[in-house]
């Protein structure tokens, strides 16, 4: 009987991540366990042993041995396990270790990679990716990055119009309330005059656009899930969870830019992507954001669309993937199994 494949996701606590349970149960109906290893009590709490061989690499993670995986998933894996007490610099250092270490030891894992840490720690912020973007021919927001008053104030009157404001990395800021959004929402910018702080902290600025339908496209390898939703005005679908229950499949994505989409992520070296579109009163298709391992549930859950079945056979090998990670400079390495 052969053996089943060993698929492993990482995830800072795969118990809180229903897009883990959704791919857990696709695994499971294809007759194969999906095993779970928090990284949120790493370093502390977890133990890491790395043996980078370059034949025969040895990586246990939380007593689960990685280097026998076919393939392992990577979700939010932030580390954060140290006790009360530690120094703010200590801890600052510690952490800084744990993720290098961490990173470090996925990196040299022969298994198949969704996706592979080179591909998302160089995954760029915001504007680089409406950069790539707009070099593909993708329409993106008229944008302005900056800490400067007067720069948002000269952008304004360049082209009048309302804008907003959203943060340059909404992944990396938590809010001190746990029982509130996951991120911060993007923001009507209506007072010019009140730009107080914004030296402190560079924000993207960007004209408003007058949404007739927000598209969320789902990447997973060759797939291409899409639904859609009538925003109504809101300039943050995300943040109006009255919304989300009125997703639904949609036809509409334009075939030219479902191409170019894909040829972004495949120029990412990203085999899974989350992005947001957005079609305007003027009949502009626009992209909004692109996400590397955001949570697709809600759009399983109201669109109806596969996602999870499509992530569970990526990992098995069944679909092939669409970005394929370099290969190591060695010769001789086995295959990983499918089923």
């Amino acid at each position: 009987m052969p053996r089943l494949p060993k698929l492993v996701v990482l995830a800072h606590d795969p118990a809180d991540d229903p897009c883990v349970e959704l791919v857990a149960q696709a695994l499971a109906a294809r007759g194969v366990e999906l095993e779970r290893v928090a990284t949120g009590p790493f370093p502390a709490g977890c133990m890491l042993e790395l043996e980078p061989h370059a034949d025969a690499p040895r990586i246990v993670l939380g007593g689960v041995r990685l280097d026998d995986a076919d393939a392992l998933w990577l979700r939010h894996l932030d580390p954060s396990g140290l006790p009360p007490g530690v120094r703010d610099d200590e801890r600052a250092a510690a952490l800084q270790q744990a993720g290098a270490a961490l990173w470090s030891a996925l990196a040299c894992s022969r298994a198949f990679l969704l996706d592979p840490p080179e591909a998302l720690l160089a995954a760029p912020h915001k504007p680089r990716a409406m950069q790539l973007a707009a070099g593909l021919g993708i329409d993106v927001p008229r944008t302005l990055v900056t800490n400067s008053p007067a720069a948002v104030r000269r952008f304004a009157a360049e082209r009048p119009g309302p804008l907003v404001c959203k943060l340059v990395d909404s992944g990396g800021v938590h809010l001190a309330d746990p029982a509130g959004p996951p991120q911060l929402p993007t923001l009507a910018l209506d007072d010019l005059d009140d730009l107080d702080g914004l030296e402190l902290a560079p924000m993207i600025v960007q004209e408003r656009l007058d949404k007739r339908l927000e598209l969320r496209v789902t990447i997973v390898g060759h797939e291409v899930f899409v639904a859609g939703l009538d925003p109504r005005g809101a300039l943050d679908v995300r943040m109006d969870r009255a919304l989300l229950p009125d997703m639904r499949p949609s036809d509409v994505l334009p075939p030219l830019l479902r191409d170019r989409l894909l040829s972004l992520c495949t120029f990412l070296g990203l085999n899974f992507a989350s992005i947001d579109v957005a079609r305007t009163a003027d009949d502009r298709w626009v992209l909004l954001d692109l996400n590397t391992t955001s949570y697709f549930d809600h759009v399983e859950r109201f669109a109806g669309l596969p996602i999870a079945a499509a992530v569970a056979d990526l990992l098995l090998g069944r679909k092939p993937p669409r970005a394929h990670r370099p290969a190591a400079p060695m010769a001789g390495l086995p295959r990983r199994s499918t089923v």
